[in-house]
């Protein structure tokens, strides 16, 4: 079925050390071909993905990580359990090197089953690999994470940060659906999901379209992208994404920014504040709220506000940390109430 998807458009020539703008601005999803190849773990995987791992130790400073170990029944799949009243894995903190011994020893024994570090900080647990191993996205400062495991599935969520993932060792697929696809993915519970992001509840190698037939729909906007070591891709916040490691072993890095200012806080947190306060709300007033919403915030226009002195706009003015600052402080107050 894969093989029925639009390619990912591929960007070539592009550098680590300077990420144009238009890349960051797109938005639609662009694999950045060889852009990290530069880099000495990724020269050192060429050789082999031991000599790969081994670089990285150097780095290593002892610190426990967030590791999944999943259930041998998934197939490498991290998902719910077969009843739905739990998750098919477990969770513990262990180390770098005993994460990459049970990985060898897994594809040794034939299991399938998923065993990875879980987006652990990399200046917190390899300080200094970023000095010789880094892209640059000035003036964004971005969190900066790796993903290291054997063959395992993530089916699609979305992030609110933008986000550039690049394969360091092995090879990763991705398979990519616009943020308006949200109803034909099935998602699922927003509060009860295995890694924080809600997720497709639908298997994508072999998607059940008697009960989820909208999603036939999602698959007709699929895009894909296979990138082996030193390719990156650049994921716009919002974007539906499934990955797949497709090696015995492999290590990605990835890089997450928003463009907003931290002092404005998450679009998450006002979605989840109306799941609270507006979706349970009588019909008609849901839609008078939706035209305020629309006309304030997502329709807005300087014509809104025009006949508003300029030096009383307020909150509706252009918004700086000084006027963040006292909405986050009136929010507070009344959330205690």
């Amino acid at each position: 079925m894969v093989d029925k998807f639009a390619p990912v458009e591929v960007v070539a020539g592009l550098t680590a050390g300077a990420i144009p703008d238009w890349v960051v601005n797109s938005a639609s999803p662009l694999v950045l071909k060889g852009l990290v190849r530069e880099w000495p773990i990724v020269k050192a995987a060429m050789q082999s993905p031991e000599a790969a791992y081994n670089y990285l130790c150097q780095f290593y400073n002892g610190e426990l990580l967030n590791t999944v170990i999943g259930d041998e029944t998934n197939n490498g799949a991290i998902f719910y359990n077969q009843d739905f009243t739990g998750f098919a894995y477990e969770r513990l903190r262990s180390s770098l090197t005993r994460v990459y011994r049970n990985i060898n020893n897994l594809h040794a024994s034939g299991s399938q089953r998923a065993y990875y570090i879980d987006s652990a900080p990399v200046d917190g647990c390899v300080p200094g690999f970023r000095e010789h191993n880094d892209i640059n996205l000035h003036p964004f400062q971005p969190r900066v994470s790796l993903w290291m495991g054997n063959r395992t599935i993530v089916a699609a969520h979305h992030d609110v940060p933008d986000n550039i993932a690049c394969v360091v060792i092995g090879k990763r697929r991705f398979v990519l659906f616009p943020p308006e696809q949200l109803r034909n993915l099935y998602i699922g519970p927003l509060d009860f999901n295995p890694a924080g992001p809600a997720i497709s509840l639908v298997d994508l190698h072999n998607p059940d379209f008697d009960k989820y037939p909208r999603y036939r729909e999602a698959l007709a906007h699929a895009q894909i992208a296979e990138l082996e070591p030193g390719d990156a891709i650049y994921i716009p916040s919002m974007w539906w994404h499934h990955v797949e490691g497709l090696m015995p072993f492999n290590l990605m890095v990835n890089y997450w920014w928003t463009a907003f200012p931290d002092y404005v806080g998450s679009p998450q947190d006002a979605f989840t504040h109306a799941l609270m306060n507006i979706r349970s709300l009588p019909a008609d007033e849901r839609q008078h709220w939706k035209n305020v919403f629309d006309y304030y915030i997502f329709d807005d226009s300087p014509d809104n506000t025009a006949h508003i002195p300029s030096e009383k706009l307020g909150v509706l003015g252009e918004m700086d940390e000084a006027k963040a600052r006292q909405i986050r402080s009136q929010l507070s107050s009344r959330l205690k109430r």
